[in-house]
């Protein structure tokens, strides 16, 4: 999996006008990041790494069993969590009151793609 190749389905959801940020990212928020995010709130920021901490760890527990998608509403923000592989997942950030329909093909497209290049 090429890092540059990853990086260009990132930049092409995030051109999406309610995807604030998006990354494939490991617990700690590790991972391939695009630097144009929408989201600049360092504090926010920590706010989304602890709780993802935690919602990572359900996605190891649950991904042999056909996890396909988490949701969870933070504030003014919803995340969700894609898995690609049981320790990584697509990571998106929306506002809490986007229109989920265009969104969730285009993130379930994107998780696709990247989960062919790992393959």
């Amino acid at each position: 999996m090429a890092n540059e190749d990853v990086m260009q389905l990132l930049q092409d959801l995030l051109r999406m006008e309610d995807v604030l940020a998006c990354m494939l990212a490991r617990k700690g928020l590790e991972g391939i990041i695009p630097e144009n995010i929408k989201v600049k709130d360092i504090d926010l920021w920590n706010l989304i790494r602890k709780t993802t901490d935690q919602v990572f760890d359900l996605v190891g527990e649950f991904y042999d069993y056909g996890l396909s998608r988490l949701y969870f509403e933070l504030g003014d923000y919803t995340i969700i969590m894609a898995p690609i592989a049981s320790d990584f997942s697509l990571v998106v950030i929306i506002p809490s009151l986007a229109n989920m329909g265009l969104l969730d093909v285009e993130i379930e497209n994107t998780k696709r793609k990247i989960k062919a290049m790992v393959k």
